[in-house]
């Protein structure tokens, strides 16, 4: 009995770790206090995602913050029963559900583990005492909404004047690792080619055909989900310009 306490001691002991490493990495916390950290951490909770479960439904309420400490989610819209969109990939270390949860809305959208992942959720109580009683942490959360703002401005903006072929090579450079030598760079595609076709707005079938367009033209080789680009400016020059 006493081996069991303190096996369950130490558990506890490795997610309230887990949990306070999580939160300090996470941008609305940058520049609290290690004891404001440890506050929220101590009222939120660890939890694990198997590969393709829906951690949160459109028109749910939604628990609270969270927070991927590993794994990847995507964040998808539906149309027609069927046909999903999806607005973005939150991978470790990023977040999802702060509107909706310091409005006390229901979740707009799907939230699915893409992979096995671990969130931490931090309820919505918390964020909210936070808002009103830190300027830091209220300063944090502006930031990080004005900038999802103009992300998804942006976003629309380029499904409105790029073709998808635009939005291909410029998803392609956002995604090469950094440091790449001699105007080459490896990406990798973060889910399927069919979640990836979702992510840009386009079929499956369409995504195939313009990796294959480019690979024909040089740009890049296709092996798997590993996109090794071969002429990132030539790849950049198609992403500004009309293809």
């Amino acid at each position: 009995m006493l081996l069991l306490r303190g096996n369950h001691s130490a558990g506890i002991a490795r997610d309230a770790r887990l949990l306070e490493g999580v939160l300090a990495s996470l941008p609305l916390f940058r520049g609290m206090a290690a004891r404001q950290v440890q506050q929220v951490a101590a009222q939120s909770r660890l939890q694990s995602a198997r590969r393709g479960e829906l951690l949160c439904r459109h028109g749910e309420a939604m628990p609270g913050l969270f927070v991927v400490a590993y794994g990847m989610l995507k964040i998808a819209l539906r149309r027609n029963g069927s046909e999903e969109n999806v607005v973005r990939f939150v991978r470790a270390g990023e977040s999802f559900g702060e509107a909706s949860s310091l409005l006390d809305r229901p979740c707009p959208v799907d939230a699915v583990a893409l992979e096995e992942s671990m969130l931490a959720v931090v309820p919505a109580a918390a964020l909210a005492r936070l808002l009103h009683s830190e300027p830091i942490f209220a300063r944090n959360m502006t930031g990080s909404l004005a900038e999802r703002l103009l992300g998804l401005l942006q976003e629309f903006e380029a499904s409105v004047q790029h073709s998808g072929v635009q939005r291909l090579a410029c998803y392609l450079d956002s995604l090469a690792e950094p440091g790449a030598l001699a105007n080459r760079s490896i990406a990798r595609l973060p889910a399927t080619k069919t979640t990836v076709a979702a992510r840009l707005g386009v079929k499956k079938e369409t995504l195939s055909r313009m990796l294959r367009d480019l690979a024909a033209r040089g740009l890049i080789k296709v092996t798997g989900r590993e996109v090794a680009i071969l002429d990132r400016d030539a790849l950049a020059r198609i992403a500004g310009n009309a293809a």
